[in-house]
């Protein structure tokens, strides 16, 4: 049972029993006989600098890849078109931030590792992500996703659709790079245990946190755009 779970909103100063204000953020606990959401609205870089090394168990998480994905995505299917704000996507998280990730968490899983190369280290441990499965018709997107770990496993692949409008998730889609929360699910299954702590600094749609709700693990998770 995953047990915590943390993002973030905006707001202004102030302090309540089970809400923190800091400054143009809201730090916000639901609590739950089960799971623990703590929410925060800030650069992740200064919440990960206030825990302390290796308090967190699993960091799952999906960084802006630098591709422009919030002027919208080209091609077809369901967001074709569609504009974000924010130039959240403009380039990729300086190393400071995947050097601040590794010293708070245990284990790490970063979606689309391959762009942060230049600033993760080396791994055997790779994840694939087969995003087309039994697709046999051409069209502009991956074949397949490349997700860092420092798990210490095997390379391993998962097979789940997602072309566009032609996917195998059930979810309502919101963000440009919205990850299947169902496949969240499967890569929690594998990768972590009963009553651990999760971080997702980039919270995007927060599909991480709904896997963690499913698998009840302890999530933290930021919004940071």
């Amino acid at each position: 049972m995953i047990l915590y779970y943390i993002a973030c909103l905006p707001c202004v100063g102030g302090v309540s029993d089970n809400v923190i204000f800091m400054g143009g953020v809201v730090c916000f606990c639901i609590r739950s006989i089960f799971m623990f959401f703590d929410l925060y609205n800030d650069d992740c870089l200064n919440v990960m600098k206030k825990i302390p090394n290796n308090k967190i168990d699993l960091v799952l998480t999906d960084p802006p890849y630098g591709i422009g994905r919030d002027k919208g995505s080209a091609g077809f299917g369901v967001s074709a078109g569609r504009k974000y704000f924010g130039n959240w996507d403009k380039t990729t998280p300086s190393k400071e931030y995947f050097d601040e990730i590794l010293r708070i968490s245990k284990r790490v899983i970063i979606f689309g590792g391959n762009y942060f190369s230049d600033k993760l280290p080396p791994s055997k441990s790779w994840i694939v992500w087969d995003k087309k499965c039994d697709i046999n018709f051409k069209n502009p997107f991956a074949d397949c996703e490349l997700i860092w770990t420092n798990c210490g496993k095997v390379c391993k692949k998962y097979g789940f659709k997602q072309q566009g409008f032609i996917t195998d998730s059930k979810d309502k889609r919101c963000h440009a790079t919205q990850k299947p929360t169902e496949l969240i699910e499967k890569i929690l299954n594998d990768y972590s245990e009963s009553g651990i702590t999760v971080l997702d600094p980039f919270m995007g749609s927060g599909s991480t946190g709904v896997a963690c709700k499913k698998n009840k693990p302890k999530f933290y998770r930021n919004r940071n755009g």
